[in-house]
């Protein structure tokens, strides 16, 4: 039976060429292209699901949020979501 040659280590990593490295580089920091569909503009993404996430708030600023909940017709969960929305959105305005 033959036995294996095995590969040869290098003591450096291959070279790339410096017009890969350059085109990677120019590519940072870009916002998406425009023809490129955005995550939420996705065919598959339903305005009806709902997803959650964990919110840790200090005591002080759920003490707050209570009583702006207590004392308007808001609940937490609403006063929040709006708000957050319009912010969202307006952070992507700028993004994009």
């Amino acid at each position: 039976m033959a036995e294996k040659k095995k590969a040869r280590l290098r003591s450096t990593p291959a070279i790339r060429k410096k017009a890969d490295l350059d085109a990677f580089a120019a590519g940072a920091g870009r916002a998406a292209k425009k023809d490129a569909l955005l995550p939420w503009e996705e065919p598959h993404v339903r305005e009806d699901v709902k997803k959650s996430i964990p919110l840790r708030l200090p005591e002080t600023l759920y003490l707050k949020l209570k009583y702006i909940a207590d004392h308007t017709p808001y609940s937490m969960n609403s006063f929040i979501l709006e708000r957050l929305e319009q912010v969202i959105e307006e952070e992507i305005s700028r993004m994009t």
